[in-house]
């Protein structure tokens, strides 16, 4: 068991996605931003296969598989930038003391989704972010306007994929993780998502959940977000 640095607990220190939530993010949600009332299916593309090892700094691989995904793919990015220039930095502004980049007064691992997401926009990434707040605020924003960025809690057995790529969500809760969600299947009912544990991992480093457990882990403290108008910026 191990101590994030708000206090909480997780039993793998790759799932140290620390909830916070601002409720200022109520007026930003996504649904604004998708006319549509159907859902639709679409998968964005993703060619980058990150892996975080055994270490934490899921907010920052999360979020770098979005900036390496469709529409606006970045080039050149590395499990170095994810962690360094992405995990790091969002510890240094978080809502709590310490984390794990050099110098940390205190030791911890661990961030927000909120604070990995401030810390791309502040390097030009994207103009603005929406919030979904629901599975169908989640399945509109997939299928129109880009893949998003997840903060979920991790369940027992979502640690590997069944025969058919899927991961469920039952069992103990052994931590928080941030993912991407690269894709939504509405005729199947299942979302797409790319993990940051390798290649080997999953079915070519993805994974498949259905509709009905990712409504269960919304409801449970998971967040979604979606970047707008997103840039391409050389490294």
């Amino acid at each position: 068991m191990f101590t994030l640095k708000d206090g909480s607990k997780t039993n793998d220190i790759r799932l140290d996605r620390v909830k916070f939530f601002d409720d200022r993010s109520k007026e930003y949600p996504v649904r604004r931003m998708v006319a549509a009332k159907k859902l639709r299916s679409y998968t964005w593309r993703c060619n980058v296969y990150l892996d975080q090892g055994r270490e934490g700094a899921c907010v920052g691989f999360g979020i770098s598989h979005e900036l390496a995904a469709r529409p606006a793919e970045v080039p050149g990015l590395t499990n170095a930038f994810a962690r360094e220039a992405v995990y790091w930095e969002a510890q240094k502004i978080d809502e709590w003391p310490g984390g794990s980049y050099p110098g940390a007064q205190q030791k911890y691992e661990g961030t927000s989704v909120l604070s990995g997401v401030k810390i791309v926009q502040k390097k030009g990434f994207f103009d603005s972010y929406y919030w979904g707040f629901s599975l169908n605020d989640l399945a509109l924003g997939v299928g129109y306007r880009g893949p998003a960025v997840l903060g979920l809690p991790w369940l027992e057995n979502m640690f590997d994929t069944d025969d058919k790529g899927f991961i469920h969500a039952t069992g103990d809760e052994m931590g928080g993780h941030c993912i991407l969600c690269r894709g939504v299947n509405a005729r199947e009912k299942y979302f797409l998502l790319r993990n940051s544990w390798g290649r080997d991992w999953g079915v070519n480093g993805d994974c498949k959940i259905s509709f009905d457990d990712m409504k269960k882990l919304l409801a449970n403290g998971g967040e979604s977000v979606f970047f707008q108008n997103r840039h391409n910026v050389a490294l």
